[in-house]
């Protein structure tokens, strides 16, 4: 196996990752894998390179969006909640056929305030591809159950020897959301500006509860662990799909990037594909990216531990 053809195997477990994170909340974090895919580094220069001294980091500068962009972003309402107390979801991406891992969504209430949701996802490569890319990647959101409101995020990377723990506090009436990074090398604060923010997992929520039709567009102003997004998609068209779960009527979703807060990786999105269910669940059904070679997917599998030949017909 050559050099390359590892690389694509490891690089296939972060696009599980993004895959099932944009298919589920039709996020933005899929962006830099499926980039690495599209796109490989170049081989490591030879030479040594000599270290630059680092000098003490100058104190975070909240940062606002570029009004052209803020002005795409509106206020949603929330429209029909199309999740339950308890819903789970489970998914499998693979690469060119070949399975690389598996993502759970569970979303329930907070055992003592049930006005509060608490999203959660787990994201873990299989044995074939820990040996090229180890990931165990975990996320949870809480969520105000009457506008879907975050008020702080959670998330843990830990993928081969890296282990980041980030915290993100939204600050609705101050305006401000604070991100903090935490590893053994200490720790590192980011501030925005921002009057309508949302977590990956609260801003998919929301999402999910609009309408869907051929021509609508929506965008949403996201916050990961790292990284601020203003993430759009377009509902294409209404078509036929089919899963190991059985036959869907979906919306064809089509997404872009319209900014990233390190300004580096804008409209990467470009060859991705959202399918989301035709009826009143608003499943993500599934996820498609074209790679360097082939195709990365990301297939809804199971809906409440039931698997395709127990559950219902789609409706």
């Amino acid at each position: 196996m050559t050099r390359r053809h590892i690389f694509r195997l490891s690089t296939t477990a972060q696009v599980l990752k993004i895959s099932v994170l944009a298919a589920l909340y039709l996020m933005p974090a899929f962006v830099m894998p499926i980039r690495l895919l599209a796109d490989p580094p170049a081989e490591p220069m030879s030479q040594p390179q000599r270290r630059a001294r680092r000098s003490p980091k100058p104190s975070p500068t909240p940062m606002a969006l570029p009004d052209d962009i803020k002005a795409k972003v509106p206020n949603y309402k929330l429209g029909p909640v199309p999740f339950h107390e308890g819903e789970q979801l489970i998914y499998q991406a693979s690469w060119i056929g070949v399975p690389a891992a598996q993502a759970k969504i569970l979303f329930h209430k907070k055992k003592k305030d049930p006005s509060r949701w608490i999203p959660e996802i787990w994201i873990e490569t299989n044995a074939f591809a820990d040996v090229f890319y180890k990931m165990r990647d975990y996320m949870r959101e809480n969520v105000a159950d009457d506008t879907l409101q975050s008020a702080q995020l959670y998330l843990v990377q830990h993928e081969n020897a890296r282990l980041n723990y980030y915290t993100v506090t939204f600050d609705r009436p101050s305006r401000m959301v604070t991100m903090l990074k935490e590893n053994h090398k200490g720790k590192q604060t980011k501030q925005f500006i921002a009057s309508n923010p949302f977590g990956p997992l609260s801003g998919a929520m929301m999402a999910l509860t609009q309408e869907f039709a051929p021509g609508k567009t929506y965008a949403f102003d996201v916050f990961s662990g790292s990284q601020r997004y203003v993430f759009s998609f377009e509902v294409e068209k209404r078509e036929r799909i089919h899963l190991a779960l059985g036959d869907f009527d979906a919306w064809r979703v089509i997404p872009d990037v319209l900014y990233l807060s390190d300004g580096n990786l804008r409209s990467q999105a470009h060859g991705t594909v959202l399918w989301i269910s035709a009826d009143r669940r608003h499943l993500p059904l599934r996820i498609e990216s074209q790679a360097f070679i082939g195709t990365v997917r990301a297939d809804l599998i199971q809906i409440d531990g039931q698997t395709a030949a127990a559950s219902p017909a789609a409706e």
